[in-house]
């Protein structure tokens, strides 16, 4: 591509666009964990369970605004843009050998340079969809025919993403131009007329310039806080969507009406709640665009809601790679001991808590309710995280332990025993011990040990998965541990030394034991991969073993009630706390409300990463009720509320060797290893690979499995596969 010094010449009088950037909302220093008063309680007595403190573990889940370091609306001032001239392109200077029925299954995104405040919002919708995409900066490569169009006349791109509707940047201190020239403009025009490429266009004040949607902007209406609501045309557009007003929060908004224009069709797709157009798709000579006039964020609802049916019109259903969302929900310390929040004094209460009977077979009822409620819910069961040094294997199974009589030597062993097949146990270590530096044997013990003590309790357990205690043994650790505290409820502040000083010994040892998906933190920065941020980590020491990331929420470790739920938050969030945020202290709504969406955002971004509770979260503090299903149901409930895309729980073996399958098709993807061309003539598409198998994965195929409203199918591709597709 070509270098393209900018060529500010003559304003046109059509549009200027002044961008200002302002953050909506403060951003927060990390939470810090509890005060020393909140320090373990240890015990040894593994039939009891031993008291573990996950004081740590109380994440800098930031409770305002989702996880971005700064959300930002971006609002347009519409008065006059600055177009570069560029010199027409005409049609006869097209190839010759072109061929608009190709197009290779790949996305353009143009961006205006450094300062696109959209470029994260495109990027976020294609990667979570698995869409493979090239991004032309165009402050500075030229937009030409050889950029869109291959050397044998095939198309180089099946859609085109403007992050914003005339591409606006400032070309000088208060001048604002658009990226593309007339030429260029023009050369995409045509581009998209002769192979039929839709256009989206994340954001834009619709006017005449550089193009005509058949919208005029409804001067003093804007907003940017608000309702987003479907027409009958946006939910056939967004097939994914409810009929539910989506809201929409720190976005800068225009709002349109439609104009009638000659050759333009326009086709209202959300409405604000006075009935002006917010998006809309319009066609014009044979091209189909998509125009929304609300700013995108890819840490906002809306974005979040949108984006899974903006991917989908815009590649008209057919693409590489996949979009799922799956509900996964860890508990840990099963069969342990655990702090308790004491809501009076701020700190623990004297007494540890440990699940009773009672408490389990309800959390087993609870999960069951959860599927049974939700028309978007697949199969829910909770992970269980167990340590089994913390059972009595001689206790019987029963799910009626009071009947049993001295049979019974621990109830919750017995009636776990009882639900062995109603949850998704996985191994969480034998003693819940710290393995930063812990020796070969006893990280064997801790490994091997508890797998052992779940076959004699006959749990059907997910024998390849490994969560460890404080996800320790992966570099996120006290530098000057010496592993003399291993057994320790409590260490000094962790740092982030890297998956490089993982412990060999735990790899070793969980290599031994057949394990191959090892469980990480989403929350320290070396133990997830913001390059593919839906793909597992391969650990650097031993390839074979798969991190997969874990979300913390907001739901303490340490909390057994919504009283006790609340106060933990207040202590750190409320006026005065550790970290304060809020204006004023919570009750338990507002606390499931706040994080309910942060969970819902995470669902959004079609990851497959579990999130993580604690045994002490599913107490049964009212007949069916739990803090932890309080907020799987809160989650649900809001994403049913826009969405009726299925939400799957897998077990953790399925789920790691599907993060493993997806994690080495990304790959492929981003080292093109191999070519993908739809023939929109035959409705096929054709794959091309040299060199060894790799998986891949294509949404529209013919045949392939439903979900929602397209079917996907897995292939594997060692040299040339042809599949059939269809298009929506």
């Amino acid at each position: 591509m070509t270098s393209n010094p900018l060529k500010l010449t003559t304003l046109l009088p059509l549009l200027t666009l002044s961008l200002v950037l302002a953050a909506c909302a403060q951003t927060t220093s990390p939470a810090s964990p509890l005060p020393d008063d909140t320090a373990a309680l240890h015990g040894d007595d593994h039939t009891g369970g031993g008291t573990r403190s996950h004081a740590h573990e109380i994440q800098p889940v930031r409770p305002g605004v989702p996880e971005a370091a700064q959300v930002t609306t971006a609002r347009l001032a519409p008065e006059r843009l600055t177009i570069p001239p560029g010199d027409r392109l005409s049609a006869q200077s097209l190839p010759t050998n072109l061929q608009p029925i190709k197009v290779a299954l790949k996305v353009l995104v143009l961006s205006s340079g450094p300062t696109d405040f959209g470029i994260g919002a495109a990027k976020a919708m294609l990667g979570q969809a698995g869409v493979p995409f090239d991004v032309l900066d165009a402050t500075t490569t030229l937009l030409t025919p050889e950029a869109l169009i291959a050397s044998d006349g095939t198309g180089k791109y099946q859609g085109v993403i403007l992050t914003d509707s005339a591409l606006t940047f400032q070309s000088s201190p208060g001048v604002y131009s658009s990226a593309l020239d007339t030429n260029e403009w023009a050369t995409l025009f045509e581009y998209e007329k002769a192979f039929k490429v839709r256009q989206l266009a994340l954001y834009g004040a619709p006017t005449t310039a550089p193009e005509d949607y058949g919208l005029r902007l409804v001067y003093g209406t804007e907003f940017a806080t608000g309702n987003l609501n479907v027409t009958a045309s946006g939910q056939a557009a967004f097939k994914d969507l409810t009929a539910n007003a989506i809201p929409l929060r720190y976005a800068y908004t225009y709002t349109a009406q439609l104009e009638a224009v000659p050759g333009v069709v326009t086709q209202p797709l959300l409405t604000d709640d006075a009935g002006h157009v917010v998006a809309a798709t319009s066609t014009l000579d044979g091209r189909e665009r998509l125009i929304l006039t609300s700013a995108q964020n890819p840490y906002l609802l809306h974005t979040q809601v949108l984006g899974y049916g903006l991917v989908q019109w815009l590649t008209k259903g057919v693409h590489l790679g996949e979009h799922r969302r799956f509900l996964q929900v860890d508990v840990d310390d099963w069969f342990l001991n655990g702090d308790e929040f004491d809501p009076a004094t701020g700190g623990l209460r004297p007494q540890p808590f440990r699940l009773s009977a009672t408490d389990a077979l309800s959390a087993r009822d609870q999960q069951r309710a959860v599927g049974s409620t939700s028309t978007v819910v697949n199969n829910f069961r909770y992970a269980i995280m167990f340590n089994g040094g913390g059972a009595n294997a001689a206790s019987l199974k029963t799910c009626t332990p009071e009947l049993s009589g001295s049979l019974v030597k621990d109830a919750l062993t017995s009636v776990s025993r009882c639900m062995a097949a109603d949850f998704d146990w996985v191994n969480h270590t034998r003693d819940h011990q710290r393995m930063d530096v812990m020796d070969l044997p006893t990280s064997t013990t801790a490994i091997a040990g508890n797998l052992t003590i779940g076959t004699r309790l006959g749990l059907q357990m997910s024998r390849k998965s490994l969560v460890t205690g404080e996800h320790s043994g992966l570099g996120y650790m006290d530098p000057t541990d010496d592993g003399t505290h291993n057994d320790d409820g409590f260490s000094q502040p962790k740092q982030d030394l890297g998956l490089g000083r993982s412990n060999p010994n735990l790899i070793t040892a969980a290599t031994n034991s057949a394990v191959r998906h090892l469980a990480s933190n989403r929350s320290v920065a070396s133990q997830w991969d913001a390059s593919c941020p839906t793909c597992g980590i391969p650990h650097p020491l031993n390839s074979s073993l798969l991190l997969i990331p874990r979300y913390p929420n907001s739901i303490h470790y340490h909390v057994t009630t919504p009283e006790e739920a609340t106060a933990s938050y207040n202590k750190l969030y409320a006026p005065g706390g550790t970290v304060p945020y809020w204006d004023h202290a919570f009750d338990y709504a507002e606390l499931l409300d706040v994080d309910s969406t942060q969970g819902v955002g995470h669902l959004f971004e079609g990851t497959a990463w579990p999130t993580y509770m604690h045994q002490t979260n599913l107490r049964q503090y009212a007949p069916g009720k739990s803090v932890a299903t309080d907020w799987v149901k809160a989650v649900v409930d809001k994403y049913a509320r826009y969405s009726t895309l299925p939400l799957n729980t897998l077990r953790w073996d399925d789920l790691g060797a599907y993060v493993q399958r997806h994690t080495l098709e990304e790959k492929a993807k981003a080292a093109n290893a191999y070519t993908a061309t739809w023939n929109r003539t035959t409705n096929v598409v054709t794959l091309i690979r040299s060199g060894g198998a790799v998986p891949v994965t294509l949404t529209g195929a013919a045949g392939g499995s439903s979900y929602g409203a397209y079917e996907s199918k897995q292939l594997t591709l060692g040299s040339t596969l042809n599949v059939l597709v269809k298009s929506k």
